[in-house]
């Protein structure tokens, strides 16, 4: 049999209710926020509120399309093999891009939608496929291999937490 990963999750419903609290943290946050102010930017800070939900959105994006190129049999070797992890400027500015015309509103409707998707993904998946490492192809790279639940949640979860606390460093300094 398969090595399973140590996960924090003991099932789907444990990611799931984890995923849908730490959104709704996080959205809790930029709720409040107007338009006008989404571009600011903080140096102490780094990113506006626009640019930390771009960056959750576009996370969001690829994972969904990485299981649906593999679903599609349209991938062939792992995705992202040849990306420098500590070198995704190019990236990040793709994510902000794609929604840079969005208000407040659209673009935390975007977020929500996604959150929908993500949690279809995990209920469609095997527990199998969600918690055993290397059962996509999409989740080995750079010669590793994760479980899907472990790249869902660094791609979900993390961000959220990080850019929770980011937001309310910039609502301090903004005020």
């Amino acid at each position: 049999m398969e090595k399973a990963e140590s996960m924090k999750y003991n099932n789907k419903l444990e990611l799931i209710d984890t995923i849908k609290s730490n959104a709704d943290l996080f959205i809790r946050e930029c709720s409040d926020l107007k338009d006008e102010f989404m571009d600011t930017t903080y140096e102490e800070i780094e990113y506006s509120p626009y640019q930390m939900l771009a960056f959750c959105i576009g996370w969001m994006d690829l994972v969904l399309s990485w299981e649906e190129e593999e679903l599609k049999g349209i991938q062939e070797t792992p995705l992202a093999t040849e990306w420098k992890w500590n070198d995704l400027d190019w990236l990040y500015q793709s994510f902000y891009d794609r929604y840079n015309n969005n208000s407040l509103k659209e673009i935390i409707d975007n977020f929500n939608q996604r959150i929908n998707s993500i949690i279809q993904l995990i209920n469609n998946l095997s527990d199998e496929d969600l918690f055993i490492e290397g059962r996509r192809g999409w989740a080995k790279t750079n010669g590793k291999e994760f479980s899907v639940c472990r790249l869902i949640h660094l791609n979900t979860v993390s961000n959220f937490k990080n850019f929770r606390g980011k937001i309310r460093k910039w609502k301090k300094f903004h005020n």
